[in-house]
């Protein structure tokens, strides 16, 4: 299943706190407001302390501690500095809390351990750090890849990305970055030159997205080049986006974020339209998609299994506790779909049916493990308001393989259809070795 959205997840109260982040803030009141609206909107904990000294013995006795910090930077003088290079000698990045946005004071956070700036006061200061967080909580998850044959380029990119806590690869030209995706497979972007040995930066674009599409890649363009026609060759070629050098930090930033909010959105809407909206497993069209495309694969002897299930009398169970009842059941029920048969393709038909596809071999001489889930639910309780409703699932299971997939869950769904009318509450169908 696709993984929770960012935003849910470090929203969401029945999660632990993901990550430690320190305040070091001489005003007393500010950081505690700071904490609490912090810890309000986001499942992290927040340790505030007011001076240098304090916080150096904290970080100095716990050194790994802290994923951010925040602290303030009013004026340009060598005391507010001090607790920003403190910070980054623990290799910490840091949010800046500034009294205006002021050129001079830019510059020199930026070259420093810095990601960002805020100004104090404002009425949307702290959702913008909050956003800010969560952003550079989830870059820890995304690889980067940089591609520029200049190592003075490739090193002060990088050290941009590795202080909003991507994880950067970098390759000096195009031939060396193609190997690179392979191997590594999941990297979300690429940052690439465009004058550069063996191919140029547009013909890398050309052969990168022969094989991976827009909403899988991002790739962004770069060059010195005074050319005004670059950009659109870049934009032409398959890139999401360009940027002429020379370019500032927070251009770099800004872009990058633009293009990975929205590929995010991409990825969520992808979930949305893949997963039942009631029972959070995949829906009736989604495993039919990914099911045919499963069965193009295989070979003669390849292991394949589909399950379909039903819930016993369920409406019944509308009928006397409601559908509100109803509804809460399902989701128990897919809970432990998800749960048990974790490896596997589970989805929501419609109603109360479901149906699970599994390519594991396990399912090939024994339908114990199977067994095991029935046999779990009839065990299991649900509780809703003060009805406590105990319900029993059907199955009807076939590893035989045939010409498609649709023959194969008109084949499970006989065999479901045998043991409701064997009793229900049972499994149904044989293990293809022992049939």
């Amino acid at each position: 299943m696709p993984n929770k959205h960012i935003r849910q997840t470090l929203r969401d109260p029945s999660t632990p706190v993901q990550f430690h982040i320190l305040v070091l803030e001489q005003d007393q009141l500010y950081a505690r407001t700071l904490k609490q609206e912090i810890e309000s909107q986001l499942r992290v904990n927040v340790v505030t302390v007011h001076t240098v000294a304090a916080a150096k013995l904290l970080l100095s006795e716990q050194p790994n501690h802290f994923f951010l910090s925040i602290t303030s930077v009013i004026d340009l003088n060598s005391d507010a500095f001090e607790k920003v290079d403190l910070l980054g000698e623990f290799n910490i990045p840091v949010i800046a809390i500034v009294s205006e946005y002021e050129d001079e004071m830019r510059d020199q956070l930026i070259k420093r351990h810095v990601i960002d700036y805020v100004v104090k006061g404002q009425s949307d200061g702290i959702t913008y750090i909050c956003e800010l967080i969560q952003r550079v909580h989830k870059n820890t998850s995304i690889k980067v890849l940089v591609v520029d044959d200049s190592k003075v380029s490739q090193f002060v990119i990088g050290r941009e990305l590795s202080l909003q806590k991507f994880s950067v690869f970098k390759a000096f030209n195009g031939l060396e970055a193609l190997n690179i995706l392979e191997q590594q497979g999941d990297v979300k972007l690429v940052l690439v030159d465009h004058q550069m040995s063996m191919i140029n930066g547009i013909t890398f674009v050309q052969k990168v997205r022969s094989i991976y599409p827009k909403d899988q890649l991002l790739i962004i363009g770069i060059s010195t080049s005074s050319d005004p026609r670059l950009a659109v060759k870049f934009l032409k070629a398959g890139a999401n986006d360009f940027i002429a050098k020379p370019f500032n930090y927070e251009i770099l930033l800004c872009r990058i974020n633009q293009n990975l909010d929205m590929l995010d959105a991409v990825e969520f809407a992808k979930h949305l339209s893949n997963v039942d909206y009631l029972s959070n497993v995949f829906n009736r069209r989604y495993f039919f998609e990914r099911g045919n495309k499963i069965f193009q694969s295989l070979k003669e002897y390849s292991p394949v299994t589909v399950m379909m299930m039903d819930i016993d009398f369920f409406k019944k169970v509308n009928d006397m506790y409601g559908h509100d009842a109803g509804d809460e059941v399902i989701k128990h029920f897919a809970r432990q779909l998800k749960e048990h048969f974790h490896t596997d393709i589970v989805a929501r038909l419609g109603g109360e049916e479901f149906a699970v596809l599994s390519q594991s071999p396990d399912y090939l001489d024994s339908f114990e493990y199977i067994e095991a889930f029935r046999s779990k639910i009839s065990s299991q309780f649900v509780q809703v308001k003060q009805h406590v409703i105990q319900y029993t699932c059907s199955i009807g299971v076939t590893g035989v393989l045939r010409k498609n997939l649709n023959d194969m869950m008109i084949h499970a769904d006989r065999l479901l259809y045998s043991a409701k009318t064997n009793g229900r509450n049972r499994v149904e169908g044989k293990p293809a070795r022992k049939h």
